[in-house]
């Protein structure tokens, strides 16, 4: 595969003046019908050097210091597609604000210019992935040092998401009708498994994804080479898998919301209120949030459904802490929401998509204006 690899330099900017925003904490059977599957060498590995040394003993005797358990500490922000701009935005959910009122406004602290346009996001570490479809390729950008790796996956990639348990990614390559398995340092394509139809969205789960497959009622699990298709009397766009293993799907065009059981196989609707169910997120305390693309809005499915009202469009949507960022692609604005309230807005560029988090040991350097 032939590997673009390119050096981003941060675009940093903000203005340092106001009240700071509140900051945010630290931040997801059995079956039928197995597809065939093509398996790719495995690439291979190296282990880092490592060195000692010693010291002279001292002549006198002291207790030993106390050994240290306190954890290293984490800068989270959020990352934002920019999709008709090609780039990415930086958000830090805990900055300083522009003005003063109700709300903050909150300005991105750095964007990263991409080849290409940026769609579907998902963040591993201080590393956010981004999918191409129009040019059939991902990037692997570090926020922490501005390294951009760009790579050629598929023929139409859409989603992506990350597995621990395999330390790769997963692209639904929807034209290509495959899931693919890619190496997530090099960006190589290490294993690709057939699909009955184009792929559209995935869920990480256990050892399994699950994948939504346009035109089709049905919702795949893959677990390894295997392929097994679940009915759901729906048809499903984009999914999320919540703490108790229930699949909830929005289905293409539908005011429907489903929940989907895989242990019994039965599908459900979930409690009405919305208008156009698009994506998720789930919340650290479990809860299921995701965006009403056509009530511009997005609602969260606690006892009683609490729904804020972020602006028309509203696309992905994603958790910093206990801090959820919503990118709303009619404004252009990334709308931070907590408790259940906006407490600040990023004014960036319309058609805003994908949302990921990033953590980072060190905190990003930011440039007065």
């Amino acid at each position: 595969m032939k590997l673009i690899n390119r050096l981003g330099a941060f675009t940093l900017s903000v203005a340092i003046v106001g009240a700071a925003c509140t900051s945010s904490g630290t931040s997801p059977t059995t079956g039928t019908q197995p597809a065939t599957t093509t398996t790719l060498s495995e690439p291979a590995t190296t282990s880092p050097s490592t060195t000692t040394s010693t010291t002279q003993t001292p002549t006198t005797t002291t207790d030993p210091p106390a050994e240290t358990t306190d954890p290293v500490p984490l800068f989270e922000y959020a990352v934002v597609a920019e999709e008709r701009a090609r780039r990415l935005a930086i958000i830090d959910p805990a900055g300083p604000c522009l003005t003063d009122g109700n709300t903050c406004d909150l300005a991105p602290i750095s964007t990263v210019e991409l080849p290409e346009r940026p769609h579907n996001l998902t963040g591993v570490g201080s590393v956010v992935y981004a999918t191409h479809p129009a040019a059939g390729s991902i990037s692997r950008v570090d926020i922490a040092t501005g390294d951009i790796l760009t790579a050629a996956v598929g023929i139409e990639p859409h989603d992506i998401k990350y597995a621990p348990w395999a330390d790769a990614l997963y692209v639904a390559d929807e034209t290509g009708r495959r899931l693919l398995t890619v190496d997530s340092e090099t960006l190589d394509v290490i294993d690709a498994v057939d699909l009955p139809a184009e792929p559209h969205d995935l869920a990480v789960a256990g050892d399994a994804i699950w994948v939504t497959l346009i035109g089709r009622n049905e919702l795949a699990r893959v677990s390894g080479d295997e392929v097994d298709l679940f009915p759901t009397g729906g048809s499903p766009h984009d999914l999320i898998v919540d703490p108790n293993g229930l699949i909830w799907f929005s289905n293409w065009g539908s005011r429907v919301l489903n929940i989907f059981d895989p242990s019994t196989g039965t599908t459900e609707e979930a409690p009405a209120g919305v208008t156009e169910p698009h994506h998720f997120a789930i919340a650290p305390d479990g809860t299921v949030w995701l965006s009403d693309n056509g009530g511009a809005a997005i609602v969260g499915f606690t006892a009683q459904p609490v729904t804020v009202d972020v602006g028309p469009t509203p696309h992905h949507l994603g958790f910093v802490g206990d801090t959820i960022v919503v990118a709303v692609s009619g404004t252009g604005e990334a709308v931070l929401i907590r408790d259940g309230q906006v407490v600040a807005t990023s004014q960036i560029t319309p058609g805003l998509h994908g949302v990921a988090a990033v953590g980072l040991t060190q905190p990003l350097t930011i440039a007065a204006r």
